[in-house]
């Protein structure tokens, strides 16, 4: 619950800020109310002052519609592509810079015959050129004039998001600006068909440039290819068929293919046999082994080995038949060896012809592949001139059906604009507008007198709250009292300052304060006297003394007739007790202003005063001195020496700052207390009371 407080408190406190501020923008334009008015009268006579001296206008309208593509246009496919939201705002942008054309107003302003006729002038409001102008003629001035009242004259819309356009033209004549939206919108359906138009004819041209430009590349691929077969004894192919049929080429190598793999084998097996024998012994080779008549030749190395080895068992070697054995079984060897190396060679010589064999069979390979790709790269050639042939039949064929569609089409195309409402006559003026004048007028008033209101109250730095009293002045606001006129104003008004000045010292109730302003007229004087029956109304005894020897006026607040004032009590010829009169108010007495001396100033020096208000303090709570103004006279501050206090009387929105604070200087160092200050003829709310900000 505690902790709500302050943030009610605060709530609270920017509420009363924010009423604060209302209440003094609510005074600012109280006083200065009559800027305002006279800025809101202002406006609207020249608002009713312009009604009263325009021309009536008149505004007729004309719509198109504008299409993306127009219907049966001329080489136009089945299929079209979906305008883009971005093309149909180019387009019709587009269609709004036609209208806006110079070319289009000559067209309009021929159609209609407007040069050379008073009529169009009459219903422009205007006057016609009577003469030429430098190089050019009469006419030719006239014209320029039409088209640029044209151009100036016409009003173009784009409703939405919408393909309407509509025309308006406005002038003081409504047939004349019916007339002109209707041509206008005619005028720009017959551009728009004339572009068409031309446009169809550019087209058949283009095709024609270029359906020309086709069948001579279709002659010239066609010739090429016909060159190219001729020459490499190839047949040219019929038809769209790109397969040619296999050539010899193809099949002898396709047969060569498996020689060379039968080949393969062949000298793989021969180099094996043959690498065997080489590493082998030659006894061992299965070849010789097998050999018919190397195991004749073995068997019988074998029957001669066991000859020998049985004849040694019986003779010598030496022996002849020994000799005869051991000469036949060398000669047995040698036969064996020359059949084993025999064999041999024949292996190597099976693996060489194998080698050869192979050799011969790849370059026959290599040559018909080489035959092959040669084939090959011109049936590719063949074939890349025959579709290049196609490509430019196909060519040929698409723009000759193209341009026959346009010629057949031509003169029977239909516009992109299509007409949508024609202009009617205006019945009612366009302009002016009295609503909307009158009411920009008001706006425009209101407008520019709160603008000089915030200029005047910015640079007006006049006293009109006790803020500015205090920031700027450095006096407290005792209190403000409304305006009242030149009547003497009620004491209740005062009641509470009166409270005030009795608690205005450590003392209390002062016993002379000094009552004066910063320069006549302030009220002054009635301040003093409505104060004075105030306080008295509180139970203190005052005694009003009127020093304003330059131009009393308490004895006529007070009515009554003075006898002797203050200035023969001054001089000596009478005793304050003889001068002082009773005003009919219980508690208040006056010491008026009889005579009017020459020079009061030096009165006001003299001691003599100090021997008055000496004399009265006695007799009276307080004394209440009326003293001149103070700036421009010496008077107040030679009066101020002289009282305990001093209390400065300041009209609401007529003292400045500037003369407001020098008048208060010059009382402080006259060495009196300025306890404060009054505001009278208060417009507004001067003294705001806040508890939040510690008022």
């Amino acid at each position: 619950m505690d902790a709500t407080l302050p943030d009610a408190a605060r709530s609270y406190g920017w509420n009363r800020v924010f009423a604060d501020r209302i209440r003094h923008a609510g005074s600012v334009l109280r006083r200065h109310r009559i800027i305002l008015f006279v800025t809101l009268a202002l406006c609207l006579l020249a608002g009713a002052l312009f009604i009263l001296l325009s021309t009536p206008n008149y505004r007729a309208t004309a719509s198109v519609e504008v299409e993306d593509v127009p219907a049966g246009a001329a080489g136009a496919g089945s299929a079209q592509r979906a305008a883009t939201p971005g093309d149909i705002e180019a387009l019709m942008q587009t269609e709004l810079e036609v209208l806006k054309s110079r070319a289009l107003a000559e067209d309009v302003a021929h159609s209609l015959a407007l040069v050379g006729t008073p009529t169009f002038f009459r219903g422009m409001g205007e006057t016609g050129p009577t003469q030429g102008k430098g190089s050019l003629s009469q006419r030719q001035v006239e014209q320029e004039r039409v088209i640029q009242l044209l151009r100036d004259r016409l009003q173009v819309e784009l409703p939405g998001k919408s393909r309407v356009l509509r025309i308006s033209f406005v002038s003081a004549d409504p047939v004349l600006s019916a007339r002109i939206a209707n041509a206008y919108a005619d005028s720009l359906i017959r551009a728009d068909l004339k572009r068409g138009f031309d446009s169809g004819v550019q087209a058949r041209r283009f095709l024609l440039g270029e359906l020309d430009g086709a069948r001579s590349d279709l002659a010239r691929a066609e010739r090429d290819l016909a060159v190219y077969a001729t020459r490499n004894g190839t047949p040219e192919p019929e038809g769209d068929s790109q397969a040619a049929p296999q050539s010899s080429v193809g099949e002898r190598l396709a047969q060569l293919n498996g020689f060379r793999a039968q080949a393969v084998a062949e000298r793989i097996a021969a180099q094996k046999r043959w690498e065997s024998a080489r590493r082998a012994s030659v006894d061992s080779l299965p070849d010789v082994l097998a050999n018919g008549a190397m195991q004749q030749i073995m068997a019988a190395r074998a029957q001669a080995r066991a000859a020998i080895a049985e004849e040694r068992q019986f003779r010598k070697d030496a022996h002849p038949e020994m000799r005869e054995a051991r000469a036949r079984l060398a000669a047995l060897d040698d036969q064996a060896d020359a059949m084993a190396n025999s064999i041999r060679a024949s292996m190597r010589e099976q693996y060489e012809v194998a080698v050869r064999g192979e050799e011969q069979i790849a370059r026959e390979i290599a040559a018909l592949e080489r035959q092959a790709k040669a084939e090959q790269g011109r049936d590719v050639q063949l074939g890349i001139m025959q579709r290049s042939v196609d490509t430019y039949r196909m060519l040929h064929d698409s723009l000759l059906q193209r341009y026959r569609d346009m010629a057949s089409q031509a003169g029977f195309q239909a516009g992109r604009i299509q007409p949508l409402d024609r202009a009617a006559v205006p019945d009612e003026p366009f302009s002016p507008r009295i609503g909307i004048i009158l009411l920009v007028a008001t706006l425009g008033g209101l407008a520019l007198g709160l603008v000089l209101v915030v200029i005047r109250h910015i640079f007006d730095d006049a006293v009109t709250s006790a803020d500015t009293l205090a920031e700027r002045v450095d006096l407290p606001l005792l209190g403000a009292v409304p305006v009242t006129g030149d009547s003497p104003q009620p004491p209740e008004i005062f009641t509470p300052i009166a409270s005030s000045l009795l608690l205005a010292t450590t003392g209390g109730l002062p016993r002379s304060i000094l009552v004066t302003s910063a320069q006549e007229g302030e009220g002054k004087s009635l301040t003093l006297h409505a104060l004075s029956l105030a306080l008295a109304g509180l139970g203190k005894s005052v005694l009003v003394v009127d020093a304003d020897m330059r131009r009393p006026v308490q004895h006529r607040l007070f009515r009554v007739a003075p006898g002797r004032g203050i200035a023969e009590v001054l001089t000596g010829q009478a005793r304050a007790a003889d001068a002082i009169v009773e005003t009919g108010t219980p508690g208040v007495s006056l010491l008026p202003c009889a005579v009017l001396p020459p020079n009061p100033a030096e009165l006001l020096a003299t001691p003599a005063l100090d021997v008055l208000l000496a004399e009265v303090a006695g007799s009276y709570d307080v004394a209440l001195i009326d003293a001149p103004p103070i700036l421009g006279l010496n008077d107040a501050p030679l009066l101020a020496e002289k009282a305990e206090a001093s209390l400065l009387v300041v009209e609401w929105g007529r003292n400045h700052h500037g003369g407001l604070r020098t008048a208060a200087e010059r009382l402080r160092r006259s060495g009196t207390a300025v306890i404060g200050a009054i505001l009278t003829k208060q417009q507004g709310r001067a003294l705001d009371y806040d508890y939040h900000r510690g008022g």
